[in-house]
């Protein structure tokens, strides 16, 4: 049986040789300049008017503010919403380039939500506004915030529709009785889908409160599906409408079967949906920072088991635009330890102030890559190839922008050569780029470890994958104990000493959400001294180095 599973495997290899195009070769680093922007930038005045969050009293207030701040930076981008005490550094940041930050109204009090409607009303177009009532997938106000986006009407919610009436405003569409089902939403894309700009499209149930300003500002059509069956179909016709390489920004409820269906379409999957004030942040142009991890320390003892830690899951914006509490957790701890952060590197270009933040907040023991799957979060062998090489390209010119040299990559683990041959295939597009060193391979199952160790060569370059996941089988919110933490020392412990194979390597994931950074600290105490911790860069510089560049696996 084995040796006619083999005679098909090959078969099949053979075929996907006669099929798999041919690679096409890099852009040059002008023309990777060239590639467009996501977000098209607006100027911004001298002025920024802050409302803090905490004068919003509901749900449908946030959105109304949210809404009116992306009507406003249609023209001119200057409200911010503070929403929580990291948006201090940002403030600190803008009034230092010389913005004046005005908390107060006219009457020196606190922005509140009528005052800034006051304020601004004139921003609205036609004094219109649409009304909607609230439901659990947005489906009201999804479609009164892309009719914000088109004609640039206030979304209203019923409840607060007398305080559009007092401002002057006049309705202009009203969803508020009508029956909330996938017949709505599908209708509704049908009507008005030739009318809006296709650089992105944005996933979005009610209880998210952020990204709705740059959907309205930026024209982009919002929606949400749930992940079932039926409604699916919405969401790949949406994503085909919009053509390859379409960031999906915001998120859903199942993530496996919203990444596997922007992966199939050839659509980027960019968790943001509590991203706040990015119709300002995009266009407030801020330096990126070179990294403060400035030397790739060369490790020359054959007597050690080299091990670099990476933190996942740094594909996600809004974790990073919303504080990064595990890494400034890190820098809070007394006991130090060279660490590497995923990263997104298209956050440059929605919040180029919190790069420069966290870039310059890091010290020489971090050390950051891109996240999964590079310009976004995508399975490589379920995207097609007629889309990858414009993802690739993307991602090379974002991890230029961003100053980052190696890419997590996120997908299944390869069960037999004929799917060796597919992950490879794929690899190739971004080993083709001088400015992309090599990765870190995240395999499904097994919590990112279904590689156990393995690299692979790809244009002489590393790609390894995950040794050992530190990832509470509980997941998050999972009772953690040093029992079980001391079990996965154990094993790290028990690897061997071997600078030339990979034996003597590893890489081990930290999942954020299972993992707190107290239990790495202990994690990293419980490790034998002849395991020393590096950072990616010097763990990949050793490999280049030491051992022969080969596929391999750590017996």
């Amino acid at each position: 049986m084995k040796s006619i599973t083999a005679f098909f495997i090959s078969i099949a290899i053979f075929f996907l040789g006669i099929f798999t195009p041919e690679l096409p070769a890099p852009k040059t680093d002008a023309e990777l300049e060239q590639i467009a922007p996501i977000c098209q930038k607006h100027e911004i005045g001298n002025k920024l008017y802050v409302l803090d969050a905490a004068q919003l009293h509901d749900e449908g207030a946030k959105h109304m503010a949210v809404a009116l701040q992306g009507i406003v930076a249609k023209t001119n981008p200057c409200i911010f919403i503070r929403n929580n005490s990291y948006c201090n550094k940002y403030l600190e940041k803008i009034a230092e380039s010389g913005i004046e930050i005005i908390f107060n109204d006219e009457n020196g009090s606190p922005w509140t939500l009528p005052s800034l409607l006051e304020k601004f009303k004139s921003c609205i177009a036609d004094s219109g506004y649409v009304l909607y009532r609230a439901s659990e997938k947005a489906e009201g106000l999804n479609a009164a915030t892309n009719l914000a986006a088109l004609y640039g009407w206030l979304p209203v919610p019923e409840n607060l529709e007398q305080l559009a009436t007092d401002a002057g405003l006049t309705l202009k569409e009203d969803f508020s009785d009508d029956t909330y089902n996938l017949l709505f939403q599908w209708n509704f894309f049908e009507k008005h889908k030739e009318e809006f700009n296709y650089g992105a499209v944005v996933s979005l149930k009610y209880a998210a409160e952020g990204l709705r300003d740059l959907a309205i500002q930026q024209g982009f059509y919002t929606f949400y599906i749930d992940d079932d069956e039926d409604t699916n179909l919405l969401r790949g016709r949406i994503m085909d409408y919009a053509g390859d390489n379409v960031p999906v920004l915001g998120w859903v409820k199942y993530e496996v079967a919203f990444v596997r269906q922007a992966s199939e379409n050839g659509n980027i999957a960019i968790p943001s949906d509590h991203s706040h004030n990015l119709s300002y942040l995009s266009s407030f142009e801020c330096e990126i920072p070179q990294q403060k991890h400035s030397v790739t320390k060369e490790y020359t003892d054959p007597t050690k088991h080299y091990c670099a830690l990476i933190m996942s899951d740094g594909d996600n914006i809004q974790w990073i635009q919303n504080g990064y509490a595990e890494f400034y957790r890190k820098q809070a701890l007394s006991e130090q330890f060279p660490m590497t952060w995923s990263f997104p590197p298209l956050l440059q270009e929605f919040s180029s102030v919190t790069v420069n933040q966290v870039y310059s907040d890091a010290t020489e023991n971090d050390y950051f890559m891109a996240g999964v799957s590079g310009a976004g979060y995508i399975h490589p062998t379920e995207y097609p190839f007629k889309a990858l090489a414009g993802f690739t390209d993307l991602t090379a010119a974002s991890m230029k922008k961003s100053g980052l040299s190696y890419v997590q990559i996120l997908d299944g683990t390869p069960e037999n050569e004929y799917e060796d041959k597919i992950l490879t295939d794929r690899l190739e597009y971004y080993a083709r780029y001088n400015n992309i060193k090599g990765g870190v391979i995240s395999l499904d199952p097994d919590r990112y470890a279904g590689g156990e160790g393995r690299i692979w060569f790809v244009n002489d370059k590393p790609f390894i994958t995950y040794r050992l996941s530190l990832w509470h089988p509980g997941g998050e919110g999972a009772a953690m104990t040093n029992e079980w933490l001391d079990e996965q020392a154990a094993i790290v412990n028990s690897y061997p000493a071997d600078m030339n194979s990979i034996n003597g390597y590893s890489v081990v994931n930290v999942h954020p959400w299972s993992v707190s950074i107290g239990n790495l600290a202990y994690f990293v105490s419980q490790l034998d001294e002849d395991v020393v911790l590096v950072t990616l860069d010097e763990l990949m510089a050793m490999i280049e180095k030491n051992v022969p560049h080969e596929n391999a696996k750590p017996e």
